[in-house]
């Protein structure tokens, strides 16, 4: 019994340990901002980038502002994204759906986003392709309600993703605290775990079409009885940098 209470009261967070997740989550938002500022300028400039010259600068940032990353950051882009969710970052030159995944601990506690940006032309079955994850993604936080099942939350995303779900290859979310990576997990075979109020999860819906493309939207948010309150704030309408 002892056992099951804490694994529980780990779940739902106290108001400070959101305070802390609040925090880190601002955080994120900040190294996210600037990066994506140093990518664009080095694009204005006529100059290019590679995934490891872009997870090297998110590495550096963090550690420039005395922090601790949550995990390894991740940077992958083109036919790479779409042939693992968690790759290392290569010598590729960015091009196309650029994946950027990142966190950093505060107080020991953790963030946890992810945001794809596009690197050259984007065509209209791009944009609409965004679109399809980008809907589903926002209509997956609108779900997460204390009460609701986790599976439900899964399987109704993988149900609007329509045709492109079979490329849907994790589940759609996970707790954070402490660790990356807690419970409850959001995906339609884990049919038991339920939303509470105070609990702090991922929703990260993602397509991975072997050797061609990746995406991935990532926010974390705190569960509540009605809307959710959502921890990472970086835009996520489909950024364009050529």
């Amino acid at each position: 019994i002892f056992f099951i209470y804490t694994v529980f009261m780990a779940q739902v967070k106290t108001q400070t340990e959101i305070a802390y997740l609040t925090e880190a989550c601002r955080l994120a938002d900040n190294i996210f901002s600037q990066t994506l500022t140093y990518i664009k300028k080095t694009y204005k400039n006529k100059q290019t980038l590679s995934e490891i010259e872009v997870r090297d600068y998110i590495v550096a940032l963090i550690k420039k502002q005395k922090l601790r990353p949550s995990f390894p950051p991740i940077v992958t882009s083109g036919k790479n994204a779409g042939n693992d969710i968690h790759p290392s970052a290569t010598n590729q030159k960015l091009e196309g759906f650029v994946i950027i995944d990142l966190g950093v601990r505060y107080r020991g506690y953790c963030s946890d986003m992810t945001r794809t940006v596009y690197v050259g032309k984007a065509k209209k079955t791009d944009m609409q392709l965004y679109k399809k994850i980008y809907d589903a993604q926002i209509r997956a936080v609108g779900a997460s309600k204390s009460g609701v099942l986790c599976s439900t939350i899964d399987t109704q995303t993988r149900i609007n993703l329509g045709i492109y779900a079979k490329y849907f290859i994790h589940t759609l979310g996970h707790g954070v605290g402490r660790k990356i990576h807690e419970a409850p997990i959001l995906y339609e075979r884990h049919t038991k775990p339920i939303l509470k109020k105070g609990m702090v999860v991922t929703i990260e819906p993602g397509i991975y079409i072997p050797n061609k493309l990746g995406i991935r939207i990532e926010d974390t948010l705190v569960v509540t009885p009605t809307k959710p309150i959502i921890l990472t704030k970086s835009p996520k309408k489909l950024v364009v940098i050529n």
